[in-house]
Formats: C-alpha cells, sequence, structure tokens
C-alpha cells in the first residue's frame, strides 16, 4: 500500500553502520480469521480518490451496509449521492440527482468487483495472492494480489481488533483510491429486505434485472 555514485556510496555507508531494527510482519490467519468470521457489516466511511484530471484528491463521505452472501449497499452521501446495491442477484447503480438507475447481473461484475472477497465466505487465496505487510500501530496490513485480471492490480487492507478499518485500491502506482472505516459494527441482524432497490417513479432505468 505505496544515482549518482557517491549517493549510491552515501547509501552504502549507511546501511553498513546503521542499527538494525527488527519489522514485525503481519500475519495471515489475523485475515483469514476476519473474513471466516464476518456475517453481517456497517460502518461509515471517508473514501479519497486522485482527481488525474485536475491534479487533486476527491473526498466523499458515505456508509456501507453488508449481508454475506452476496448483499451490500454502498452509499455515498456526499458530494454526490450515489448508491451501489447488491441484493444478491442484480447490481444497481442509483443516481437520484439525474434520475437514473442501471442495473446488470451481479455475476457479470462480481470478478473486477473490489469488494467481492467480502460478499462471500470464499477462500483468499483461490483468488488472490496474500502479501503479509507491516504490523505497527495496531494495525496488521495485507497486500491482496488478484490471480485473474480486473481493473484494479492490487487492494491493501488494514486488520485491527479483528475489524477492517481501510482499504486502498491500487489502479497503477499513482491512481490509490483510499477508503477509512468508522463506527464499524459488525454480525449484527440486518434484514434481507434491506437491500432490495425498486426504482423511485420516474427514473430512468438502464438494464433489466434478474427476477
Amino acid at each position: 500500500m505505496k544515482r549518482l555514485l557517491s549517493a549510491f556510496s552515501m547509501m552504502v555507508v549507511m546501511t553498513i553502520t546503521a542499527p538494525v531494527f527488527a519489522v514485525e510482519k503481519a500475519d495471515v490467519a489475523t485475515l483469514k480469521n476476519y473474513v471466516q468470521s464476518l456475517q453481517t457489516l456497517r460502518a461509515n466511511f471517508i473514501q479519497v480518490q486522485p482527481e488525474e484530471e485536475i491534479y487533486q484528491q476527491n473526498k466523499s463521505v458515505g456508509y456501507l451496509v453488508l449481508k454475506r452472501p452476496g448483499k451490500l449497499m454502498w452509499v455515498y452521501q456526499t458530494p454526490e449521492q450515489q448508491e451501489i446495491i447488491s441484493d444478491g442477484r442484480n447490481l444497481w447503480i442509483f443516481e437520484s440527482e439525474i434520475d437514473q438507475a442501471s442495473v446488470r447481473p451481479l455475476a457479470s461484475v462480481q470478478d473486477d468487483f473490489p469488494m467481492r472477497w467480502l460478499l462471500y465466505n470464499e477462500d483468499l487465496e483461490k483468488h488472490f495472492e496474500i502479501i503479509p505487510g507491516q504490523k505497527e500501530n495496531g494495525l496488521s496490513w495485507f497486500n491482496l494480489v488478484p490471480r485473474e485480471g480486473t481493473f484494479f492490480q492490487s487492494l491493501d487492507i488494514a486488520i485491527a481488533n479483528n475489524q477492517m478499518v481501510q482499504v486502498w485500491i491500487y489502479q497503477s502506482e499513482d491512481n490509490i483510491t483510499k477508503v477509512e472505516f468508522t463506527d464499524i459494527e459488525q454480525n449484527s441482524t440486518i434484514a434481507n429486505n434491506q437491500f432490495d432497490f425498486n426504482p423511485p417513479k420516474g427514473v430512468d432505468v438502464i438494464g433489466q434485472p434478474l427476477p
């Protein structure tokens, strides 16, 4: 998650003379235990995403609700309202400001869905190479590299006290979406109908949902 000869010589000297500090590696079991124990999840989030055209960071605020298997609400509240909803069969994207909703079968997009590893209790190593990162400041970091091609290169996951507190999505070295979660509530009761989406009257619907 992120030449000159004289300079090279200085680096060699520093490497020889500098004290060596042990770096504690995160334990892969920490991530696997989190994934295996998760049934439902509620949290607020702050998302920071680079805007390449104007060279600044876009900040979004929202919340998520998740229930296994396959159900998710990912809601952006500011600066623009957008809802991403999976009912287990269909993936909806609703933009209220333009009165438009699009829908497609979840199965057709789930391999490219960065949060797919949370939606199903699957063997992580079937879909990702897990690279343990550092364990520091109470956070255990893990890098997940997809075994098959997706629109993102990898994910960095931070786990603390058996909770997912950060996710970094790498589309490239310079294009990193960072999401931080707060007010986390795990494995509480969540009704299935919370993930039902019925387009409001007058909304333009693109696509045909599966029954």
